[in-house]
């Protein structure tokens, strides 16, 4: 089984993806969250430099509807040395879909299929680089997808249009972008997806896998066996323990055969240790303690789910305004 890290805007930033390597590991892939200036410059150079990614299998997600600009964008990346890039066509919310990006792009299918036609035209076969390399094969592209906008009738059109290009990977988060990220996963369309591609194109399943009894359930509806592929994102976050557990169990077969017990909650003393980590790290990179204490807290609305913590108790680190207020209260919580 091999599992890939969700991108979550604002959560996996290069620092937590370093952490969460060193201390717990079990990620195969890590994704960027996307990527969208058409010049690389600043905080998005610093999320995709290779200084700050040593160690981690990463490809960098693109938020675009305009070809110039996905190709510009992926020329930079690759005189980083990145060979594989990931388009974002999934993202639900309001201010990238009315721009037609994301998700909202799935709803203009004829201008989509126009933009894969011109971003696999011009980086699926060799590529000059201004500093004079040739990528000889050209460079990958993944596509990560809801499957239509409004209704469940637009999924086969759109299939149509990827089978027509050599995506790498399909990475499907079986939702329409009005379901946002609530609702049944439409697992009847992912299926459909396995049946219509027949193996041509890689798929990667993505959505709602929050522990190790929703990972075997997912497992067995998609069909999926134990070398198949699945991202993960709000469940990491929860519990950083979850890859590594998945990992351990992923090779059973029947419900009884999991410990579900593993996945209760994280070792609080590595988790203690992780924590540490990112909010130091952060300090060397943001202007002062007030903005790293909000990039805790942000962690905290997803770690506090995963470990159950009590709302009396969270309030705790929600008033925290200092550094040193944040780490009290984290220790108390986790004492």
């Amino acid at each position: 089984m091999e599992l890939y890290l969700a991108p979550l805007e604002g959560i996996t930033t290069y620092i937590y993806r370093n952490a969460l390597e060193k201390y717990y590991g079990g990620i195969d892939k890590y994704f960027t969250p996307f990527l969208t200036a058409g010049h690389l410059k600043g905080k998005e150079l610093r999320e995709v430099h290779p200084d700050n990614n040593n160690g981690i299998n990463l490809v960098p997600q693109i938020l675009a509807n305009d070809s110039e600009t996905f190709v510009s964008i992926t020329l930079q990346l690759a005189q980083l040395g990145y060979r594989e890039v990931n388009l974002n066509l999934g993202c639900p919310s309001g201010t990238v879909t009315s721009k037609g990006r994301g998700a909202g792009f799935l709803g203009r299918p004829d201008e989509l299929d126009r933009f894969l036609y011109n971003i696999y035209d011009e980086l699926s076969k060799n590529v000059k680089l201004k500093n004079g390399d040739t990528v000889n094969e050209g460079i990958s592209i993944s596509i990560k997808t809801r499957i239509g906008m409004e209704s469940e009738s637009e999924w086969e059109d759109i299939l149509k249009i990827y089978e027509k290009y050599p995506v790498s990977e399909l990475i499907i988060h079986p939702r329409l972008r009005s379901d946002f990220y609530s609702g049944q996963i439409r697992m009847d369309a992912y299926k459909m997806a396995r049946e219509f591609t027949d193996g041509k194109i890689p798929l990667v399943y993505n959505g709602d896998i929050t522990d190790i009894r929703s990972y075997q359930d997912k497992v067995k509806e998609t069909g999926m066996e134990s070398a198949g592929r699945v991202m993960i994102g709000r469940g990491v976050i929860m519990n950083p323990e979850l890859p590594g557990n998945i990992k351990k169990y992923s090779s059973r077969t029947s419900a009884s055969d999991y410990d579900i017990t593993a996945n209760d909650a994280p070792d609080r003393r590595r988790l203690k240790k992780f924590l540490n980590e990112i909010s130091e790290n952060y300090l060397e990179e943001m202007a002062g303690e007030k903005q790293v204490v909000m990039k805790m807290k942000e962690l905290w609305s997803y770690l506090s789910v995963g470990l159950g913590i009590d709302k009396n108790k969270l309030k705790l680190i929600h008033k925290a305004s200092k550094l040193s207020e944040y780490k009290s209260a984290v220790q108390m919580i986790l004492y």
